[in-house]
């Protein structure tokens, strides 16, 4: 006597969902602008490089004009697009970079004590291929804006 055993060759209940939902993702997750892993739009790669590094620093100044680091990354949670807003900064009309500057400083102030009169926002940029050692090169720093009490103005 044999006994017969039929084989199921369906897919398993969750599948079609979970294709339909993978699929889904892998195309919604690069037309939305989304990153998640693992459906990365491949920003990483995607991106034309260069040499060249540009970015954005900015710099405490006492009453006598002695200068102290700032990094935004201390800031509040509002501020901590400093990058992105400095990009664009002088897009803004005067009133908003009078705003921007304003609250920048405030938040330094408090940060700082009061003796923080002004901030100097630099521009840096530095080749990547400049090396000092096995460290790279200092950057190039250029004076882009002075946020102060009156405001913001170019450097």
């Amino acid at each position: 006597m044999s006994v017969s055993r039929a084989v199921s060759t369906a897919a398993p209940r969750f599948a079609r969902p979970f294709v339909a939902l993978f699929l889904t993702a892998l195309v919604v997750c690069p037309l939305a602008g989304l990153n998640p892993w693992p459906f990365s739009n491949w920003e990483l790669f995607s991106r034309l490089r260069s040499d060249r590094a540009a970015t954005w620093a900015a710099a405490a100044v006492d009453p006598a004009g002695r200068e102290r680091g700032y990094r935004f990354q201390s800031f509040p949670r509002g501020h901590r697009g400093f990058e992105v807003t400095m990009t664009h900064f002088s897009e803004h009309s005067a009133t908003e970079r009078d705003a921007i500057c304003g609250a920048w400083l405030r938040s330094a102030s408090e940060q700082l004590g009061p003796s923080t009169r002004l901030l100097r926002i630099y521009h840096l940029t530095w080749l990547l291929s400049d090396r000092r050692g096995d460290r790279a090169a200092p950057p190039d720093r250029t004076l882009a804006w002075i946020c102060s009490e009156k405001g913001a103005r170019a450097g």
